[in-house]
């Protein structure tokens, strides 16, 4: 991956940079789109862990880590994010951090739209040391010394981006356009690397199949419905950034502590439309959710000897919130809905 790394940038030509994707989109919700800021009655804390490429010497790493809060007295959720991976053992590692605001606007009874703004400082570092370039190749493979041709170095700019979500009782669909301050393109190691704006558009509903009797149902009746209820709550998401166009249909299905879900993901504009499954499982304790994913496909011989499946764990924390004053309960007339998959509300 190293030697590879180093032929792109060295190719002479402007690199297209992509931004990091997890395999379960709803589990960086932040990072999704900045409308989710502030989506639960609980301070909520989550972080993402994804591994891929197992087999090279340097796999792939991707870290997120968020935290978010709902002020139900001004309708606004505020949320921090922030997401960082390595490459090739750290000679290509990329950072954002980010803070995100977002309005809950009560159109109609149960029909609501959320604005959602974030702020980023998008952090791109490099380590030429950890590069193998082509002339440090010799006849038999072995590796000379680096050179000083590259100096390792880093960049930051200012990045922002912005979201919706409309929800109507069970459905919910949202936009969100990321990189909207992206200059012309910086330099890495020498080359202009420029990252486009990257669209997501993403969509649901949470359909709930009671599993009692109609003579249970008095008995049932103070019951929490997702407790006596299968849960299904089908989705899809869609990307578009640069050249790139991937589509992810599936969804989630659970029953009281547990769920799962799978999704058939597919590149739109690739020749061969080469797809990927993403299956997962979770169980929740109330307090904490424990979420484990593997994305697997239809790859060559010779680039499956590497690994190329994706293995990504996540951990969501709910945090009781304190009371609020009477005051700022009088100032509230609204309330928020879980305009989001059912898997994440365990």
């Amino acid at each position: 991956m190293c030697l590879l790394l180093a032929c792109c940038l060295c190719c002479g030509q402007p690199v297209q940079a992509q931004d990091a994707s997890f395999a379960q989109p709803y589990m960086a919700p932040l990072y999704l789109n900045p409308a989710y800021s502030g989506t639960e009655s609980l301070m909520r804390v989550g972080a993402t862990y994804q591994y891929r490429w197992g087999r090279l010497d340097n796999p792939y790493m991707l870290y997120a880590l968020y935290a978010d809060y709902y002020f139900d007295a001004f309708k606004s959720g505020v949320g921090i994010c922030a997401v960082s991976d390595r490459q090739a053992g750290g000679a290509l590692t990329n950072t954002s951090v980010g803070a995100s605001y977002a309005y809950n606007l009560r159109i109609a009874g149960e029909t609501f739209l959320r604005f959602g703004l974030q702020a980023l400082l998008d952090v791109t570092a490099t380590n030429a040391s950890k590069l193998v370039f082509p002339d440090m190749l010799g006849s038999s493979g072995s590796v000379a010394p680096a050179g000083s041709a590259y100096a390792s170095e880093q960049k930051s700019n200012f990045d922002m981006a912005v979201g919706s979500i409309f929800s109507h009782r069970i459905f919910y669909a949202g936009a969100a356009l990321h990189n909207l301050m992206e200059a012309p393109g910086g330099e890495v190691l020498g080359q202009n690397v420029a990252t486009p704006r990257r669209l997501t558009l993403h969509g649901g509903c949470n359909i709930s199949i009671p599993l009692y009797s109609q003579r249970a149902a008095y008995y049932y009746r103070s019951s929490s419905s997702s407790t006596n209820a299968l849960m299904l709550s089908p989705n899809a998401v869609y990307s578009w950034q640069g050249l790139n166009q991937t589509l992810a249909l599936g969804g989630y299905v659970g029953l009281k502590e547990f769920s799962g879900g799978f999704f058939y993901k597919i590149r739109l504009n690739a020749d061969d439309q080469t797809g990927f499954y993403s299956t997962c499982v979770a169980y929740s304790s109330g307090w904490l959710s424990v979420i484990y994913s593997f994305d697997f496909g239809k790859v060559s011989d010779v680039m499956r000897k590497y690994s190329p499946d994706i293995h990504e764990i996540s951990l969501i924390f709910r945090i009781k919130q304190r009371p609020q004053s009477s005051y700022f309960q009088n100032r509230s007339s609204s309330r928020k809905i879980q305009n989001m998959p059912y898997f994440n509300y365990l």
